[in-house]
Parts: C-alpha cells; sequence; structure tokens
C-alpha cells in the first residue's frame, strides 16, 4: 500500500510537473514568441495565438521637403529612362529616337547617339530630319564624308534651316570646296540674315580661298553683329586674319632691295666701252 501511494505520489508530482512546464512554456510563447519554435502554435487544443515580439521600431528619417528643381529633375530622368527605351525598342518610332538621340548628345555620347539614329534609317531613308541630325552629329564626330552626303539628302528633301545650310557649307570647306561651302553658306545668310555664325563660317571659307581682305571684313561685320559675351573664336579669328593681312600687306609695300652684281663695276674710263659692249650682245641675243 505503501508503495502503491508512493508510485501515485510520484506519478501525480511527474504530472504536475509536466503541466507546470507546459504552462510554463505557454507563457513564455505568448510573451516572446519562443519555446521551442513555431511547432508549439500548432499545439491541439491551445487555440490560435498571436505571437508579439517586443522589437523597437526602426526609427523613419525625418520627412524633407523636395525643392522644384529636384522634382523636376527626377521627373526629367524618368522621362530620359522611358524615351530611351522607347527608342531602343522600337527604331521606326521616329519621334523617340531623334528624342533619344538629343538625350544621348547632351549627356556626351555624340557616337551612341548617331548609332542610334542609324538604326532608323531603314525605316524612313528620306526623312529630312533624321538626315539632318545624322549630318550635324557625323560632323560633330569629324566624320566629313558622312556629314556631307547626310546633309545634302536633307537639303534635298526638305531641310532648309539656317543650321542644315551652314553645317554643309562648313562640312564643303573642310574638304577643300570653297565655291561650294560658298554657296551654302549664302543660302544660311539668307535664312538668317547678319547671322555671326554663318558669317563666321564665310569668312574662314574666304581665307582658305585667299580672299583675306574680304575675309576680315566679313569678321568685323560678325564681331559687331555679336552679343555681349558672344563667341570668342569670333574675336580669334578676326585677329588671325587680320595679322595674316597685315603680314602680307607689309610685305607687299617693303621695296624691294637691290641686288648685287657679282662683276665689280667698271672704272669710269671703260664705261662707254662696257656699255658698247652689252648693247651688241643685247642685239646679238635679239637675233
Amino acid at each position: 500500500m505503501v508503495r502503491i501511494w508512493g508510485r501515485g505520489r510520484v506519478r501525480r508530482e511527474v504530472v504536475s510537473r509536466r503541466v507546470i512546464g507546459v504552462s510554463s512554456c505557454l507563457a513564455a510563447v505568448l510573451s516572446l514568441g519562443g519555446c521551442g519554435g513555431a511547432d508549439l502554435l500548432k499545439l491541439p487544443g491551445l487555440g490560435p495565438s498571436t505571437p508579439t515580439l517586443n522589437v523597437t521600431p526602426r526609427a523613419e528619417p525625418p520627412p524633407r521637403e523636395v525643392s522644384p528643381g529636384e522634382a523636376k529633375a527626377a521627373r526629367a530622368r524618368l522621362g530620359e529612362a522611358a524615351t530611351l527605351a522607347a527608342a531602343r525598342s522600337n527604331p521606326g518610332d521616329i519621334d523617340a529616337v531623334m528624342a533619344a538621340a538629343r538625350i544621348m548628345r547632351q549627356q556626351g555620347d555624340k557616337a551612341g547617339a548617331l548609332a542610334l539614329l542609324d538604326t532608323s534609317a531603314p525605316a524612313a531613308p528620306n526623312d529630312a530630319r533624321l538626315l539632318r541630325d545624322r549630318g550635324l552629329l557625323a560632323l560633330e564626330l569629324g566624320a566629313l564624308a558622312r556629314a556631307r552626303d547626310h546633309l545634302k539628302k536633307a537639303v534635298g528633301n526638305g531641310s532648309s534651316d539656317w543650321q542644315t545650310h551652314s553645317a554643309l557649307g562648313t562640312a564643303l570647306a573642310a574638304a577643300g570646296d570653297q565655291k561650294g561651302a560658298q554657296r551654302a553658306f549664302a543660302e544660311a545668310l539668307m535664312q538668317a540674315p547678319d547671322n555671326p555664325v554663318v558669317l563666321n563660317n564665310l569668312a574662314l571659307s574666304m581665307a582658305l580661298e585667299g580672299r583675306r581682305g574680304e575675309a576680315e571684313q566679313m569678321l568685323r561685320q560678325a564681331a559687331a553683329g555679336q552679343k555681349k559675351g558672344g563667341d570668342i573664336r569670333v574675336a580669334k579669328n578676326l585677329a588671325l586674319v587680320s595679322k595674316i593681312s597685315d603680314r602680307n600687306g607689309k610685305a607687299a609695300s617693303k621695296p624691294a632691295a637691290p641686288k648685287q652684281s657679282a662683276v665689280p663695276p667698271a672704272p669710269a674710263k671703260d664705261a662707254k666701252k662696257a656699255a658698247a659692249t652689252a648693247a651688241a650682245v643685247k642685239t646679238a641675243r635679239a637675233d
């Protein structure tokens, strides 16, 4: 009996300890979300439970006002990315391709911009706008033959703005065709009279042709027509052409030095004899 009682007591103590252990574990689950892992949340008879973690929330940075400039730049970046994506995915969209090429040019990637424009050439081989932009970029990259061909086709397909004619004149002048260049510059001046850029380029073409006086006069006209703080290259070109003209003018006006005869002058008493001999030689040669 005593043993039986003892066993029952032991059994009750074991059961009690087990119950206490489960209770403490449940308390730990409810307070810390732990005690044996997530499997304890699925014990039968315990019902659904939602553990709460004692975690300090991460501090958010204080709100900052976005300036109008930052907002505009962000919108521009989004717009640029969309434009570039549209152009690359559809070369037949000429407007998107040209807009994307302008963005790339502004970013400094002129070669990439020209390559992008070239992808649209098969879709629109005679598009004057596309030919014009391809020609301008080729000229900036120093590809004179390509620039000349594209710009000529652009003019032939209706591109009549002064930039196209001026760029064509520049390409022709650099290739040595000064007559063709001057005709193109004249067309540009019809669209933009007294434009300093065109006058400067025309003057340089004249200077390369040897017409330095006309070139200097035209450069003075270009410099006078510029606004304050205009292109400094006009002033530099004027100074260069003026210097060359002054140097050539001084050389032309300087009297030639008398040539010294290798033969010493004849004595006075023999002057008549020497003159007679020279006349005889001259007559003989003439005959």
